[in-house]
């Protein structure tokens, strides 16, 4: 076990998420300044309602698990604030900080692409009238919390991704479900690249998908896409 301020490499299979909140909790433990062990004694002392343990404290500084709990992170934070406010040191990172990088570290690690590499969603297959007539896209929820996590190039690769890649259906569910969620640029992003990288059959297809769901507004957008080609 390392001591404290020295601690080993971070495996590099590990996403970069997990590495995130590792690199932010170690340099909590700087300002502890105590082992592993005794910072878990220090805790148990503190009565600070957090089940832990030094070895799990360790796995937790070396990003090995895959969902770090709340409460631990919390305690860990409150004590190094303690200690800084002490020895009027200055922390090295914020609560909401702390906990944002928490909440990435939790995320199930983004899919990529076989063909081109970047970042992309599950899309559910269409099944049924239903799911045509309600234009559900799932996926459109992910995409609206990696854009208020100012997760840039996951979202541009999404885009990227449906647009060029995706069935005429999943663009269009694509696009409406985005305009839903108060996503109107990135469903303009989406049918730019359908529009530049798909030939005359495809942009059909697509705007009889949007007339099967009932939009049309994006059919008759889509027919203009087709016919300028």
């Amino acid at each position: 076990m390392p001591r404290s301020g020295r601690f080993r490499e971070l495996d590099a299979g590990i996403p970069e998420e997990r590495k995130a909140l590792a690199r932010a909790l170690r340099s909590l433990m700087r300002v502890v300044g105590l082992s592993l062990r005794q910072t878990h004694a220090e805790l148990e002392r503190l009565d600070c309602g957090c089940d832990t343990s030094a070895s799990a404290l360790s796995d937790l500084l070396n990003a090995r698990i895959h969902k770090p709990k709340r409460e631990v992170i919390r305690a860990l934070y409150e004590l190094a604030e303690t200690v800084a406010r002490t020895g009027d040191a200055s922390m090295p990172v914020t609560r909401g900080e702390l906990e944002d990088l928490r909440a990435k570290a939790c995320e199930p690690p983004a899919a990529l692409c076989a063909d081109c590499q970047r970042t992309v969603l599950p899309v559910p297959l269409a099944q049924g009238d239903r799911q045509h007539a309600e234009a559900q896209w799932p996926p459109a929820l992910a995409l609206l919390d990696m854009k208020q996590n100012r997760r840039a190039e996951d979202v541009a690769g999404v885009l990227r991704h449906v647009g060029v890649a995706g069935r005429p259906a999943e663009v269009a569910h694509a696009v409406t479900a985005c305009r839903a969620c108060g996503l109107g640029s990135e469903a303009d992003v989406i049918l730019r690249y359908a529009q530049t990288g798909r030939d005359r059959r495809h942009l059909a297809e697509i705007a009889y998908e949007f007339m099967r769901i009932k939009d049309n507004a994006m059919a008759q957008r889509a027919l203009g896409m087709f016919l300028a080609m």
